[in-house]
């Protein structure tokens, strides 16, 4: 599944599990930025530097 199709995402460094309405709002307020973008995963960053792996959640 591409991430582009998927409606939730999980976090690979914490488990955490994230909706798609969560995560377009974590990019359109500045939380978290875009930093590489796959097929099968995001590697975001976030407002304090970390990286975080998203990788779709198959339904």
């Amino acid at each position: 599944m591409s991430l582009d199709d998927a409606r939730e995402f999980r976090i690979e460094e914490t488990g955490e599990r994230v909706n798609g309405l969560e995560l377009e709002l974590h990019l359109f307020f500045g939380v978290w930025a875009v930093v590489e973008r796959h097929d099968d995963r995001w590697v975001v960053a976030t407002e304090g530097g970390e990286r975080r792996t998203l990788v779709a959640v198959s339904d």
